[in-house]
């Protein structure tokens, strides 16, 4: 008995040390999730119950943020009118402080599981568009759960498109209601992994516009965009 008591403790052990090896090396190469954890370890400050700005930024520039992330939260609450999300967002004033949360090219990033979420803002993705574009991820992404995220019951390019919808991006999109909006018709075969969405429309943006064309496209054979929300909350498989 004391050897199977003994050799339960080591097996214990063991797991709880992989599992913090395994903690260490995610925070190690995606440093904005330590940075989420411990906001001010990376020289963030609190701005709002959600908002962290480098500390070098500006009180105007910090009210003028928190008065931006209200305007894109209630565009996305257009959509989605109950917020689900918890969220922190991370907000860089200068290039060395996206560079600290493992930022490179992205304007904005969202890093999600279900309803938990962390946005990385760079300098230039301080806009309200932007902004309501990682919010929308955020909602969806809370309405998929983490196994629906496990399980990839939405495409990337699905999850992409429908966020250039809700921020009613204007880079992608035309004036209009339903399908006269596609800037873009989509490509047959678009991105449906994050890992091969990110490299391609780093490369080239206009994969945006497809993908929120391919939406439209579902949408209007599906009788309109609430069935995007319906099939969130019975858990359908996109498209």
């Amino acid at each position: 008995m004391a050897d199977m008591w003994r050799a339960l403790r080591v097996s214990f052990l063991a797991i709880c040390a992989g599992g913090v090896l395994g903690l260490g090396a995610l925070l190690w190469f995606y440093p904005v999730l330590a940075g989420g954890i411990c906001p001010r370890c990376f020289g963030l400050e609190r701005a709002s119950p959600t908002l962290y700005v480098e500390a070098e930024m500006s009180p105007a520039a910090r009210q003028a943020l928190i008065a931006m992330t209200s305007a894109a939260q209630a565009q996305v609450a257009q959509f989605y009118p109950e917020r689900r999300a918890h969220i922190r967002i991370l907000a860089c004033a200068t290039k060395a402080c996206n560079r600290r949360l493992g930022g490179r090219g992205a304007a904005a990033v969202t890093y999600s599981l279900g309803s938990l979420a962390i946005v990385r803002l760079a300098p230039r993705g301080l806009t309200e568009t932007i902004l309501a574009h990682e919010l929308a991820h955020t909602e969806t992404h809370a309405r998929l759960g983490a196994l629906g995220q496990i399980r990839h019951k939405m495409p990337a390019w699905f999850d992409e498109g429908l966020s250039v919808l809700i921020s009613d991006d204007p880079r992608y999109l035309n004036p209009g209601i339903s399908v006269e909006r596609c800037k873009a018709l989509p490509a047959p075969e678009l991105p449906a992994s994050p890992f091969e969405w990110a490299p391609r429309a780093g490369r080239d943006n206009g994969l945006y516009a497809q993908a929120a064309c391919a939406v439209l496209i579902w949408a209007a054979h599906q009788g309109g965009m609430g069935a995007i929300k319906a099939g969130l909350e019975t858990g359908v498989r996109f498209p």
